[in-house]
C-alpha cells in the first residue's frame, strides 16, 4: 500500500491542480492521500473537499499553523499507524512543484530496497526553473556544504520534500526519538529528518527532477533567512552528536511539547471514497 503525505499552508489556488494530477496516480496505485491542513486561512480546507474527486483522501487539520516540519510530523504519524513496515509513504509538495512521472522511478528504487528514496534538484539531470539566480545560488552552496559535513556525499540534494520512505523505517526511527523524530517546526525538518534516518542505516537513493516554480501559484513559504539559519542549527547538533538518538527517558516522553502531539486515527472527508477511509482531525 502507498500512501502520500501532503503538508498544505494556504494552498488554496494550488490545490485543484495538485489533487487533478495526483487522482488518476493514486487511483492507478491504489494508494491512500492525507492532506495536513496547517492551520490556513485562505480556505485550503474546504477546497481539498471541493476537489477530493474520489480518491482515498482525509485531511487532518491544524487550527493553527505550526510549520511545515510540524505538519510533517503530523503526517507522517496519521500515515504510520494504517501502514505495514514494507508499505510506502510519499511526500509531495502541495505546491504542484513535485514531478509525478519521477514516481514510477522512485518505487522502483524503493522496491529494489532503498529505505529512502529522494526526488533531487542537483542531482545530474536535475534542475530548478523559475527560481532567482541568486537564491538558487544560495540554495546550491547550502545544500553542498551540508552534503560534506553531514556524511551524505553521495547524495546531492538534502531538503527536498518529495520523497518515498519505508515505513518500517520511519515507524522505527518513530519509536527511537519519540515526539524529537522531527523537531525543526520549519523547512530544516526535511534535513533534519533525512540525517536521523541517515544516522539509523537507513539506506538512500535518489532520482533527478525537475522543479519548475513557474506551474506554481502564489509566493513561496519559506523565508530564506531563518530557513538558512534552522539548517545549520541542525547541521551542528548532528556533528556534536545531539541528533543521534536521546536515552530511554520515560519523563521526556511524559513531558513532551504539546507542540508534537501524537495525532488521531483519521475520518474521510465528504465526496471521497467510502473505501479504507482514514479520520479528519483536529489539532
Amino acid at each position: 500500500m502507498i500512501r502520500f503525505v501532503i503538508p498544505a499552508y494556504n494552498e488554496a489556488e494550488n490545490i485543484p491542480r495538485l489533487l487533478s494530477d495526483l487522482a488518476p496516480v493514486a487511483r492507478e496505485l491504489g494508494a491512500r492521500v492525507i492532506i495536513v491542513d496547517d492551520g490556513s486561512t485562505d480556505g485550503t480546507g474546504e477546497v481539498i473537499r471541493e476537489h477530493a474527486q474520489d480518491m482515498h483522501l482525509a485531511v487532518v487539520t491544524h487550527t493553527v499553523n505550526r510549520g511545515l516540519g510540524t505538519a510533517i510530523n503530523t503526517g507522517i504519524r496519521s500515515a504510520l499507524k494504517e501502514s505495514s513496515d514494507d508499505d510506502a509513504i510519499v511526500t509531495l509538495e502541495a505546491d504542484t512543484t513535485s514531478d509525478l512521472s519521477d514516481l514510477p522511478r522512485m518505487l522502483e528504487l524503493f522496491e529494489q530496497g532503498n529505505d529512502v528514496v529522494l526526488a533531487s534538484v542537483y542531482a545530474p539531470g536535475g534542475k530548478i526553473v523559475g527560481v532567482a539566480g541568486w537564491r538558487l545560488l544560495a540554495s546550491k552552496s547550502v545544500s553542498n556544504t551540508f552534503r560534506y559535513l553531514g556524511g551524505l556525499r553521495e547524495m546531492h540534494t538534502l531538503s527536498s520534500l518529495y520523497r518515498v520512505y519505508r515505513a518500517g523505517t520511519l515507524r522505527k526511527a518513530a519509536d527511537t526519538y519519540g515526539y524529537l523524530l522531527v523537531r525543526e517546526p520549519g523547512f530544516a525538518a526535511n534535513v533534519e529528518l533525512l540525517l536521523k534516518l541517515f544516522n539509523a542505516g537507513a539506506s538512500v537513493a535518489e532520482v533527478p527532477t525537475v522543479n519548475d516554480w513557474t506551474t506554481r501559484k502564489g509566493e513561496s513559504k519559506m523565508q530564506l533567512k531563518p530557513t538558512v539559519v534552522a539548517y545549520f542549527r541542525v547541521m551542528a547538533a548532528h556533528m556534536v552528536g545531539r541528533i543521534q538518538p536521546p536515552p530511554v527517558s520515560p519523563l521526556a516522553e511524559a513531558t513532551a511539547p504539546q507542540g508534537l502531539p501524537e495525532p488521531a486515527a483519521a475520518t474521510a472527508i465528504e465526496g471521497a471514497s467510502a473505501e479504507g477511509r482514514a479520520p479528519v482531525t483536529q489539532g
